[in-house]
């Protein structure tokens, strides 16, 4: 299968791990949702696969992404090997900013730090997205209407 659109490619898509599933999606909405919040389109702009993996490292750290890679026997791509550091995961909370203040509510930003996650069997699932506070405005309105 090829994943054309890059700004939202999960890592496993770029450290070549095939045995991928519906957490890819969950990775993606996350990303939407970072762009969303942060104000920050695309959130993770990488030149082309290989950089872009080490773009999300910069935001995600790297020591995450090594103990991901390790669990699953995963090796990087040697492009891409050559182009990352180690990095320091950055607290999402610091691309809160005056403009996009209003959309980072502490449950937004749980949420997100539920789907971004390195190891794909870590991530947050579809239906547990749903129940996750951040929602329940939404509910709440619907029980209403």
């Amino acid at each position: 299968m090829r994943v054309a659109s890059r700004y939202f490619k999960a890592p496993e898509l770029l450290v070549d791990d095939k045995l991928y599933h519906y957490s890819m999606d969950m990775w993606s909405v996350g990303c939407t949702m970072a762009e969303t919040i942060f104000m920050k389109s695309p959130f993770f702009r990488g030149a082309d696969n290989n950089d872009q993996l080490v773009r999300i490292a910069e935001v995600m750290g790297t020591d995450d992404l090594k103990t991901y890679m390790n669990a699953y026997r995963l090796t990087m791509p040697a492009a891409t090997k050559r182009l990352m550091r180690e990095f320091k995961q950055v607290p999402l909370e610091s691309f809160k900013d005056a403009q996009n203040a209003s959309l980072c509510s502490l449950e937004a930003i749980d949420l997100l730090y539920r789907m971004l996650v390195y190891d794909k069997n870590k991530r947050i699932t579809p239906a547990d997205a749903m129940a996750h506070p951040y929602f329940d405005p939404v509910r709440a309105e619907c029980i209403q209407s």
